[in-house]
């Protein structure tokens, strides 16, 4: 059952009015919105890395394979295919409770895997399950692989990884391409990436001879996007915590970016920690925690006033690296991926004004983001995309 109440619209998902507040008007009207956010975009993108292979012969092998999709009418290496949905589903006798996480993936049809397993009791191996969400709405149904009993004894022997596979779902709310199992991803010929992501190198324009950062890289697509467009003469720099290093080397390995540097720490000290980096960047990519409220879909989601407060000042503490790596005429990139005002423009404008950037026109000029005197606005709710904002700013 839906809880309903004056800070959800009618979804399960909960936001204080304060929160609901901070979203700009021009992003359409907020309940209708917060609405939206409940159900995926209409179409599943995917990124070509060109770096191996063309557009055009890898949907000549998506064809032969079985596969329909199409090229985005703005960004040439993003293609796409429908998301079909949503279906019903039957609640079965034995449920299986997954993670915020793990329960918005596996409504598009992913499996779930161990990490993602909150509590399944009395399941044994080959019982049809339910996978409900923390708060009990159903997102799929599948078949468990192995008891419940020993999911929680690998759970207590590893602390990290994907651990296996729980329950391989027969039926999901929404239904899409797995990019994993899709010809050619172990060769490194795609990438798996929300198409606002995309725009993010697409407006930074990456070139050969410059130097690239993203201080807050993981799991690796807007890098490895500006590698991409740059290509291997550039020098190109990902950051990230230390947990999060050997992942992104292994994503980097599968696409052919050997060339990207990998370094693992806390950004907000990247220049105290490896002086010789200070000055050095044409151009920065900063993508900070944020409260995420653009990421579709939600099946679970709890956020207030206070969180996006509180990210506001942890995001501008990464801003103020990304300065000192910057050369004096350098570019900064800050997007996240939300839809909160404080996080977003409010945070561009503090930028340039405490920091010293100003906001620039790139060369790309996208069609379908909301222009404003900062940077872009992209809506779930009018543009059928995840909810981003980006901006363009250039150091004095």
């Amino acid at each position: 059952m839906l809880l309903k109440g004056p800070h959800s619209c009618g979804t399960p998902l909960r936001y204080d009015n304060s929160l609901l507040e901070m979203i700009p008007p021009i992003l359409g009207d907020t309940c209708r919105l917060i609405q939206r956010l409940t159900m995926p975009t209409s179409r599943a993108y995917v990124r070509v890395n060109t770096l191996k292979i063309s557009v055009r012969e890898y949907l000549r092998i998506l064809e032969e394979a079985g596969y329909s999709f199409s090229v985005d009418e703005e960004i040439p290496e993003a293609i796409w295919t429908p998301i079909q949905g949503p279906f019903p589903i039957t609640p079965l006798n034995k449920k299986v409770i997954a993670d915020k996480r793990a329960s918005e993936n596996v409504m598009l049809g992913s499996d779930l895997y161990i990490p993602g397993v909150v509590g399944a009791k009395n399941v044994k191996k080959g019982d049809k399950v339910t996978i409900v969400a923390p708060n009990g709405i159903p997102v799929a149904n599948g078949i468990a692989i192995i008891d419940y009993h020993d999911v929680i004894q690998v759970k207590r022997r590893a602390k990290r990884g994907r651990l296996g596979l729980f329950v391989k779902v027969t039926e999901s709310l929404y239904r899409t391409v797995r990019v994993g199992d899709l010809p050619g991803f172990n060769e490194g010929y795609i990438y798996g990436q929300s198409l606002s992501s995309m725009y993010v190198a697409r407006l930074l324009d990456p070139q050969p001879h410059e130097w690239i950062i993203d201080i807050t890289a993981a799991p690796g697509g807007k890098i490895s996007h500006a590698a991409q467009l740059a290509g291997p003469k550039a020098r190109i720099v990902a950051v990230d915590r230390p947990s999060k290093v050997e992942k992104l080397k292994e994503t980097f390995t599968r696409l052919g970016m050997n060339w990207i540097q990998v370094l693992g720490g806390d950004s907000r000290y990247l220049t105290v920690d490896h002086p010789s980096l200070t000055g050095k960047f044409d151009k920065v990519i900063l993508d900070p925690p944020c409260t995420n409220l653009g990421v579709i879909p939600k099946v679970v989601d709890n956020r207030s006033h206070r969180d996006a407060r509180n990210l506001v000042s942890y995001q501008f503490q990464l801003a103020k690296t990304a300065a000192k790596l910057l050369k004096k005429g350098g570019i900064l990139a800050y997007s996240v991926c939300t839809l909160t005002y404080p996080e977003a423009e409010a945070q561009a404008l503090r930028i340039s004004e405490e920091l010293g950037f100003e906001p620039i026109e790139p060369e790309f000029r996208p069609v379908r983001p909301i222009r404003t005197s900062y940077g872009y606005w992209l809506s779930p709710l009018l543009h059928d995309v995840t909810g981003f904002y980006i901006s363009l700013l250039r150091k004095k």
